[in-house]
């Protein structure tokens, strides 16, 4: 009889690649479901109304002791003359939430800086900025199609659906804001949305 001997670093390999299919297949999921609802024009947005500061200072909480492990400067900033808005909390949280999760996978050194402020109509203005890999002209172009993924082999190194992005767009529509890009290859990138009031 002929033993099948597998190595325990042949199993962790095995294990460790599982794992990242189970974590690739749980955020296709959860991009999946999200869009799902952005989609669903004939269901009612729960509207509120919202402190742009108090949000922004809630949600980048969640991300300071991941910047933290990467060694990346993390700083949230508000504008003192932030003036309130209604919307749905619920997707500008998803928004910028993605903003800030693509910063912290795409940055290597350096610092992510996410600022809110009102312009002259009263509408939120979200940034999220960073020094991170940023993006060629041409991926900039495509960075909202449906499943796009830079060739770029530093995206390449961590996993992602090609569909934040595209959901992202989908829930600025909903919330009729628009959304601006400033990128150069290997200096960062900056992106902004304007949230009517």
């Amino acid at each position: 009889a002929i033993e099948n001997k597998v190595s325990k670093g042949e199993v962790l390999n095995a294990l460790n690649e599982s794992h990242e299919q189970i974590l690739f297949l749980s955020s296709m999921i959860n991009d999946l479901a999200t869009l799902s609802r952005a989609e669903r024009t004939d269901k009612k947005l729960e509207i509120k109304t919202i402190k742009p500061d108090e949000l922004l200072e809630e949600i980048a909480k969640d991300y300071q002791d991941q910047a933290k492990e990467k060694k990346l400067s993390f700083s949230i900033s508000s504008a003192k003359d932030t003036k309130s808005i209604k919307s749905s909390e619920l997707y500008l949280r998803e928004i910028l939430q993605n903003f800030i999760t693509n910063s912290l996978k795409y940055t290597k050194q350096g610092s992510i800086i996410v600022h809110v402020r009102s312009n002259s109509n009263g509408d939120a203005v979200f940034s999220v900025a960073d020094s991170g890999i940023g993006l060629s002209k041409s991926d900039k172009r495509h960075i909202f199609d449906k499943f796009f993924r830079s060739e770029d082999y530093r995206t390449r190194e961590s996993s992602g659906t090609g569909l934040g992005l595209y959901v992202t767009l989908k829930l600025a529509n909903r919330l009729n804001a628009s959304i601006d890009v400033e990128s150069e290859l290997n200096k960062g990138s900056t992106f902004t949305i304007t949230v009517p009031s």
